[in-house]
C-alpha cells in the first residue's frame, strides 16, 4: 500500500530498497505516530482540561509532526541506501511524507475530535 503511494507520487525509483525498506517503514511509522499524536490531542489532552482546545495548539501539534515527517522520511532513505550526499529524490520523498503526514492528521483529527470534550470544534 505504501509504495503504491510513494510511487504515485514520487515516481518510481531505481533503487530497490525504497520499495522493500523505506516505503514500508515510513509509512507505517508516519500513521502510527499521527494516529499516537491525534489520539493524545483529541482524547488524553482533550478530555483532561478545557486548555488544549484552541487552533494555536492544534497548529502547533501539526507543525511538529510535519517536522517529524519530513526528517523520519529524509533520514530513513539516507541511512537505508548508504548514500553519502542528499539525492533530488530523497528531498521528493521527505516533501511527499509531509504532505502525507497532513492529510493523515487532517483525516484523524476529524474523526477523534467527536470524542473529545474540549476540543470537539479543533479545527475546525
Amino acid at each position: 500500500m505504501f509504495k503504491f503511494l510513494y510511487e504515485l507520487l514520487c515516481g518510481k525509483n531505481v533503487d530497490p530498497t525504497y520499495a522493500t525498506d523505506v516505503y514500508p517503514f515510513v509509512g507505517m511509522f508516519t500513521l502510527l505516530t499521527v494516529l499516537l499524536f491525534v489520539a493524545l490531542f483529541y482524547v488524553a489532552l482533550g478530555r483532561w482540561k478545557p486548555v488544549w482546545y484552541n487552533l494555536k495548539h492544534w497548529f502547533v501539534t501539526l507543525i511538529i509532526l510535519l517536522v517529524f515527517g519530513f526528517f523520519l522520511a529524509f533520514t530513513k532513505s539516507k541511512e537505508v541506501t548508504g548514500e553519502d550526499t542528499h539525492t533530488s529524490f530523497m528531498w521528493k520523498l521527505a516533501f511527499v511524507n509531509v504532505l502525507f503526514t497532513f492529510i493523515y492528521f487532517l483525516v484523524f483529527s476529524l474523526l477523534f475530535k467527536k470524542i473529545s470534550i474540549f476540543a470537539k470544534h479543533t479545527p475546525f
